[in-house]
């Protein structure tokens, strides 16, 4: 006991300078990995997944246990295979990002399908809310929807380590994008703003935050989802699509965009239901592509208290 505490003490300790120079390396290769050929930066990607997938045991244990509740016919040899396709995915998602500056000039890259959704929803000039998760390579759907023309403004935290969030906030806004922060006093505000000048206010839903939020089905159990998309989307009475990112056997990606219709009504049951039908919509996205998705992160760590 002794040991674990001095352990966790000089961790805390070190922190700050581990950060420093963590933030320095992934700079440092995401420069290097900016000037190679695509196929050989995708690789070294997938690379660098995999190593992360060996030395990263908490998040890796987490994901394997995450997949079990997901898809518990899964054997736990197929969810390591999984879980560590995830990993290589996520390592593709960096090279991909470091490589934007030439993947921009590739419009073959990515496919966007139902852009037709998107056009009517801006063309009816009220703004519009895109509804997406932490699938695919988000960062990569947020860029080229910018890149594209679009004006969006994409809803999103602080990083609380301050040089990882300008390292992520310099790709966000070298790529177009128009960025708001939950944590500002005037967020609401912002976003109501945004919708009134005509943008795409897209927001993340997929994870358990320590806000407010409603429970909604995930996989068969109960998730605590962040409400914020459902309650815009219901007091500002404008257009809302859903937006996902996955990857395409031959190389590349394709994005599939889609309306959602709200219906009638108001109130907290309604913000529970229109939760439920984004949270059901990127559920099914997931079962199209589970190595892409985070699994890694607590999705089911809070309960309803009748449920405890």
């Amino acid at each position: 006991m002794a040991r674990r505490s001095l352990w966790r003490r000089l961790r805390r300790a070190t922190r700050e300078p581990r950060n420093a120079l963590l933030a320095r390396a992934i700079a440092f290769i995401g420069r290097l990995v900016g000037g190679l050929p695509l196929r050989v930066g995708l690789a070294l990607g997938r690379g660098l997944g995999s190593a992360a997938y060996l030395t990263l045991a908490r998040p890796r244990r987490l994901a394997i246990e995450h997949l079990g509740i997901a898809f518990p016919e899964l054997a736990v040899g197929t969810r390591r295979r999984l879980v560590r396709s995830t990993f290589r995915h996520a390592g593709e998602c960096f090279a991909e990002l470091a490589l934007w500056p030439r993947l921009a000039g590739q419009p073959e890259y990515v496919v966007v399908e139902g852009a037709a959704a998107l056009d009517a929803a801006v063309a009816a000039g009220k703004g519009c809310i895109a509804v997406a998760g932490h699938l695919g390579n988000w960062e990569l759907l947020a860029a080229t929807i910018a890149q594209r023309g679009y004006p969006l403004t994409v809803v999103a935290r602080r990083v609380h380590e301050e040089r990882f969030h300008h390292l992520i906030a310099r790709f966000r806004t070298g790529a177009g994008l128009e960025i708001l922060l939950r944590e500002d006093p005037r967020f609401w505000h912002a976003m109501r703003d945004a919708l009134r000048r005509g943008r795409i206010v897209a927001l993340l839903i997929d994870q358990d935050t320590r806000g407010a939020g409603v429970f909604v089905p995930f996989f068969g159990r109960p998730a605590h989802t962040p409400p914020g998309a459902a309650l815009l989307a219901l007091r500002a009475r404008v257009p809302v699509i859903t937006a996902f990112i996955q990857r395409r056997p031959g190389g590349g990606h394709l994005i599939r965009l889609a309306s959602v219709p709200l219906g009638d009504g108001n109130g907290r049951g309604r913000v529970t239901d229109v939760t439920a039908r984004f949270t059901a919509a990127i559920e099914a996205q997931i079962r199209r592509a589970p190595a892409e998705w985070v699994w890694w992160h607590e999705r089911w760590r809070q309960q309803p208290a009748s449920a405890s």
